[in-house]
């Protein structure tokens, strides 16, 4: 029987397989893949994701790329290797907000109430397929809380990263 345990120390994160091969696993060395397609294929998934369309603003934007640009260093030795395009409506581009800088690409959008922008779910799908993306992450309030936002980017081929419509 192998099992892993998780142990942490000073130079970082490791993995003991306990069983018949008892060996010290370092995470960095043992887990790292190359490219978006190695993990895939390495962990039996399906589907690349290496863009990803931000439709959200201010903090959340900017948790999202970074956690996910840590992992991508952590995970590939590569923080850029996932590319964010974010949603800018023209008050946060005279307000020179952080999450521009942070991304790849921006697609200008409507101000006003959200309604307008980052609530606007047809506005967002039509967005993912036009630049094209293969995920959105709607952030927490705004789009994220519709149904039709899962649903409908399920029906284009488009993953949404957030909570499942189930929770919802």
């Amino acid at each position: 029987m192998i099992f892993f345990v998780c142990r942490s120390s000073m130079s970082g994160p490791h993995l003991l397989k306990r069983g018949k091969e008892h060996r010290k696993m370092d995470v960095h060395r043992d887990f790292t893949v190359a490219s978006p397609a190695e993990f895939v294929t390495r962990f039996g998934g399906n589907h690349i994701i290496d863009k990803v369309l931000i439709a959200n603003n201010g903090i959340a934007a900017v948790k999202c790329m970074r956690s996910i640009r840590r992992w991508s260093y952590e995970m590939f030795r590569n923080e850029r290797i996932i590319r964010f395009v974010v949603m800018v409506t023209p008050e946060d581009l005279k307000a020179n907000a952080e999450y521009i800088k942070m991304a790849d690409h921006y697609v200008p959008i409507s101000g006003g109430p959200n309604n307008n922008n980052y609530d606007n779910v047809e506005m967002i799908i039509d967005i993912a397929k036009r630049i094209p993306v293969q995920a959105v992450w709607a952030g927490w309030g705004n789009a994220s809380e519709n149904l039709k936002l899962p649903e409908l980017l399920h029906k284009s081929g488009i993953y949404f990263l957030g909570i499942s419509s189930h929770y919802i």
